[in-house]
């Protein structure tokens, strides 16, 4: 179940325990930094990303978000690992106030299939369109509020 922090965070009852649950460690990173939760984060159809889901960073204590991409076979993996592995530390260079930050990656090779995990830092207010669309609202409500407190002079 995909809830919104503001679900998560609102009302009573069953949401504590839906809460409690949702906070269950599934999985952690080969060097224990990372905790994957079960909770799901809606990454709006990125293509390539199986799964997404909240993760806690135990040395800074924030929130960040666990991404998976799934090889249905070892071979393919083979065949474009370096790429990959050059992509991804390429990534974790980059340092911008208005990108989101990949923290660290790593491969993990189970049943034949290669998984790739990476982490990436959390954005609680949703996706860059939904945050410019909101910020362009505020900024249109307040230039109108400030024209209105002209006039008054």
């Amino acid at each position: 179940m995909t809830m919104s922090v503001q679900e998560r965070n609102s009302g009573s009852g069953g949401k504590e325990e839906e809460s409690e649950d949702e906070s269950e460690i599934l999985e952690e990173s080969p060097c224990g930094r990372w905790q994957k939760r079960k909770e799901q984060v809606s990454q709006g159809n990125v293509p390539g990303i199986e799964s997404a889901s909240l993760a806690m960073d135990t040395e800074e204590g924030v929130e960040v978000v666990w991404n998976e991409v799934l090889f249905p076979e070892r071979k393919v993996f083979n065949a474009l690992e370096d790429t990959i592995k050059a992509m991804f530390e390429n990534l974790m260079q980059v340092e911008h106030p208005n990108i989101v930050k990949f923290h660290k990656y790593w491969v993990d090779m189970r049943d034949n299939r290669a998984r790739v995990i990476f982490i990436t830092e959390y954005m609680s207010s949703g996706s860059l369109k939904q945050f410019l669309k909101k910020t362009k609202k505020n900024h249109k409500t307040m230039n109108v509020k400030t024209c209105d407190v002209c006039t008054m002079w």
